[in-house]
């Protein structure tokens, strides 16, 4: 169904999404933001985000098949949910389980922690960068379970960029994997690239960027380690990488230790993003998370620590 039409003075000045949503009101603004997301609305032959501020003579060229539209109940069907740890009016801290891809991508197109936080906070989020992760700061791999900072306004979410930038976020996870590491603590400094044979891979590379994992053993036994891991750089697949290098790749992560780490029948990692801690990008106010281990831990954890 396509609609084209352009905008009279006394309807310019607002957000698009709130426009299309007045003037079809059968559709919900979470509708249109998803159609916005999509490219599937057009001012001035353009594609433009959802905080887009109409002006007068815009034209609009909106293009969308009933059978593939996606209504607000839909949405709030297809979001999965969300577990909400802490929340003020610049962030929020969410859990985000383990199989849930952080915004959508190829395969990946619904069911994502980015629906789900959008169909949570609705227009309070950030809308700085891409528009299908809006508020997201940074991410977590689709296996991974664990703590995730969300921005709820522009100026939230550029103080806590720079301040990911300058590693001033503290982020902890806890790992169990096979094999036990040289030593009881210590840091892994290998810089990682995409891997040249297999690009879904990423590889220590000598021209890679450069990646930084701290390290210590909690409990060892039965072949199995527990590891706790600090990050000073958030490369992708950094931990899962690094701790490969050293001969201790994580339970379950096939991609990186073969079919011998293989435990679980689902694909979730033995990693949890356990703890995040940063200083409230308005208030100042130093704020530290923690996030109890899934159950899918329990069986080993007490392999390693049955005495």
């Amino acid at each position: 169904m396509l609609h084209e039409f352009r905008v009279e003075e006394k309807a310019a000045g607002q957000r698009i999404d709130r426009f299309l949503a007045e003037i079809f009101p059968d559709k919900s603004r979470s509708f249109w933001q998803k159609l916005i997301s999509q490219n599937s609305v057009l001012i001035n032959d353009s594609p433009v985000k959802s905080s887009y501020i109409v002006e007068t003579n815009d034209l609009i060229r909106v293009e969308y098949f009933e059978v593939d539209a996606v209504g607000e109940a839909e949405i709030e069907k297809k979001a999965p949910p969300l577990n909400v740890i802490y929340e003020d009016q610049d962030v929020a801290v969410v859990e985000k389980e383990a199989g849930l891809v952080t915004h959508s991508a190829p395969g990946h197109s619904s069911g994502t922690l980015a629906e789900a936080v959008q169909n949570y906070f609705g227009d309070n989020l950030s809308d700085l960068g891409d528009s299908r992760r809006r508020g997201i700061v940074h991410r977590l791999d689709k296996d991974t379970s664990g703590l995730l900072l969300i921005a709820k306004n522009n100026n939230a979410h550029k103080e806590l960029a720079k301040a990911f930038k300058k590693h001033d976020v503290l982020r902890e996870y806890q790992a169990i994997v096979l094999g036990t590491p040289e030593t009881d603590s210590g840091l892994i400094d290998a810089p990682l690239g995409r891997d040249p044979k297999e690009r879904k891979r990423m590889s220590v590379q000598s021209e890679g960027k450069y990646a930084r994992t701290y390290f210590e053993v909690l409990g060892s036994n039965n072949g199995l380690s527990h590891l706790l891991l600090r990050l000073e750089t958030g490369r992708t697949h950094q931990i899962r990488v690094h701790l490969a290098m050293i001969n201790c790749p994580i339970l379950n992560d096939e991609k990186y230790g073969g079919k011998r780490v293989r435990v679980l029948d689902e694909d979730d990692l033995l990693l949890h993003a356990s703890k995040l801690a940063f200083t409230h990008p308005v208030s100042g106010e130093e704020l530290s998370f923690s996030s109890d281990l899934p159950r899918r831990f329990d069986f080993f954890l007490e392999e390693i620590y049955r005495k």
